[in-house]
């Protein structure tokens, strides 16, 4: 399978919420102990899950153009589209939540909009990671600037999470992937919770280690 990370290149853009594709592709990279090479018009990477030849792309052709690297990439070692997952961000779902789905429209999305162009064809895996919205801000600015500062704290997590969501994906299917991961969002534990947890341990069950 291929799986695609959408993103912008440069310093600019660097870990903006629009290149959460991006910082995906480059978590499942490192979790695969693969590193990127160029070509394609972008950065790939290669990597072995269960005996099957996986790849991992960052179009650089700026989002807009992300198809033209899409599709040469898949061209060149006979990728069908249904077999491409593409990661990227989502207005229209809150932060620390993902949707996977197969097919349909490109939701506005350009990056999306130029891989359905390219490839001629909508049946690809899209792995939405949602950003959110903020009615202070315009939607450029939004997706084009940087996590807050409670959303840094929590994006490694999500990140993680999305990582095991492309993962059961290749190893299970699409239709077992949305059921474990769709909506769901991982539990943060209540104050109570905590408190409760601390009063559960006893002194002799801490180790002074």
């Amino acid at each position: 399978m291929l799986i695609v990370g959408l993103g912008n290149p440069g310093d600019k853009y660097y870990r903006t919420r629009h290149n959460i594709g991006f910082m995906l592709a480059d978590k499942l990279a490192d979790e695969y102990s693969t590193t990127f090479s160029k070509g394609f018009r972008g950065e790939y990477a290669e990597f072995f899950l269960n005996g099957s030849k996986h790849y991992i792309l960052k179009p650089h052709t700026y989002m807009n153009l992300s198809g033209e690297s899409v599709q040469l990439l898949a061209a060149y070692f006979k990728i069908e589209t249904e077999d491409i997952i593409a990661v990227h961000d989502d207005m229209d779902i809150e932060f620390g939540r993902l949707k996977l789905k197969k097919g349909g429209n490109d939701g506005g999305h350009k990056g999306i909009r130029s891989m359905i162009q390219m490839l001629g064809d909508k049946d690809f895996i899209r792995l939405k990671m949602g950003i959110g919205k903020d009615g202070r801000k315009d939607t450029i600015g939004h997706v084009l600037g940087k996590f807050s500062q409670e959303e840094t704290e929590k994006l490694d997590e999500f990140i993680d999470f999305s990582v095991k969501a492309v993962v059961c994906c290749i190893n299970e299917g699409i239709k077992v992937a949305m059921n474990t991961f769709n909506t769901k969002k991982k539990k943060e534990k209540t104050k109570e919770e905590i408190e409760s947890e601390k009063e559960q341990v006893k002194p002799d069950m801490v180790d002074p280690a």
